[in-house]
């Protein structure tokens, strides 16, 4: 089994992080647009996918009353997401495009700003993190080296990824559901995220959501650990998270979450891969080259 992840996440290196980065990002993204798109239906003026700004907002009618016809306009939805999905679009054709990687992720940076703002309802954590990919591509676009940038930002990705799962697995570890090891068993009963089979299989026996619910906990609190593990774990333990996103997507309908998060893997498949040139680059102590001459 070991093994058998080990060559899963050595395919799935990807050969120039960045660009992997930035097309699965404009992919999630682009999803993401025409899923909104699609029920076009919710955007009438109060509805849950239209603007809310009369109720968010209701100073800005009084201030600015045309910003605010506009804003509160049926036109809104169409224009933001239908801007996202074109901008998505054009990152994913020419992912190496210096310009269009400034630019683009200052716009989708600023549309996802204003969703938040005037349309706040079925928004989750996978926005948040393509929000962090956007703006953390857009800046380090500025550097003027190309490799300097790529660098920066694969490391900026890597630390916040990091920094996303221990998060969470803290979180998960100091709620008593979850070390009563019953949060996966009340998640699968839910109708907005659960799934029949699921549900069915964890019930028939309750030691299979015993054991997502501790894994879950070990593997997100237990993820810097990847910077520390042996080249084939590390990438091992990299495609165990990649399987993890699968699942949720497959049984709690949070399918950009896969995309999301599988946006920052090639980040971490870059930081793994600097870590092994750096350390064999490191000059050995003099002692310990002594000791490695063999006697003539």
């Amino acid at each position: 089994m070991f093994r058998r992840l080990t060559r899963v996440a050595s395919s799935l290196a990807p050969r120039h992080p960045p660009t992997a980065v930035r097309r699965i990002a404009s992919a999630g993204t682009f999803v993401a647009a025409l899923e909104t798109l699609s029920q076009h239906k919710r955007f009438a003026r109060g509805d849950l996918l239209g603007s809310q700004v009369e109720a968010v907002h209701p100073w800005l009618g009084k201030r600015y009353p045309r910003v605010n016809r506009a804003l509160a306009s049926r036109t809104f939805p169409y224009a933001v997401y239908g801007t996202q999905a074109a901008v998505s679009a054009a990152t994913f054709l020419w992912p190496g495009n210096r310009p269009l990687r400034i630019a683009g992720g200052v716009t989708l940076a600023v549309l996802q700003s204003a969703q938040s703002a005037f349309i706040p309802f079925g928004r989750d954590g996978a926005d948040q993190l393509q929000q962090v990919i956007n703006i953390t591509m857009a800046s380090t676009g500025l550097v003027r080296d190309r490799e300097q940038a790529d660098d920066l930002a694969m490391r900026t990705l890597a630390l916040e990824t990091s920094l996303s799962y221990v998060a969470s697995g803290v979180v998960k570890a100091v709620s008593p559901v979850w070390l009563q090891g019953d949060a996966v068993a009340g998640v699968m009963r839910t109708k907005s995220y659960g799934d029949p089979r699921a549900h069915e299989l964890i019930t028939r026996y309750p030691v299979i959501s015993k054991a997502l619910s501790w894994g879950t906990i070990a593997i997100e609190c237990g993820f810097p650990l990847i910077y520390v593990l042996p080249r084939p774990a590390a990438r091992a333990y990299l495609a165990t998270m990649l399987a993890f996103h699968l699942g949720i997507g497959e049984f709690m309908g949070l399918n950009r979450f896969v995309l999301a998060f599988g946006a920052t893997h090639p980040a971490i498949h870059y930081v793994l891969s600097q870590r092994r040139r750096e350390l064999a680059a490191t000059p050995l102590p003099a002692a310990t080259r002594t000791a490695a001459t063999p006697a003539v």
